[in-house]
């Protein structure tokens, strides 16, 4: 025989919850606990800091290719386009 399941009690008949203020006094941290950081999290750290050295825009390019389009001799290399484009989902 199954044994009957209780009643889920309504709304208005469940007990208010406490609130609860948390002290760090009296949390399971005391002030001899530390923690320590991954060599990982260092690494990639370092790589972050040496990736905002680098500016978004490399004027140096831009410019060589703003003189190659002025002159004329500007060549790019299409098949080379077709294959980004084509990486990045575009199909034409």
């Amino acid at each position: 025989m199954v044994e009957p399941v209780e009643p889920i009690k309504r709304a208005h008949e469940a007990e208010p919850v406490k609130k609860v203020r948390l002290n760090f006094k009296d949390s399971r941290l005391s002030e001899g606990d530390q923690f320590q950081v991954s060599y990982f999290a260092k690494v990639l750290q370092k790589a972050v800091e040496e990736a905002k050295k680098i500016p978004e825009v490399r004027t140096d390019k831009v410019e060589l290719i703003k003189q190659k389009i002025a002159d004329g001799s500007y060549e790019p290399d299409l098949d080379a386009l077709a294959r980004i484009l084509q990486k990045a989902g575009l199909k034409g």
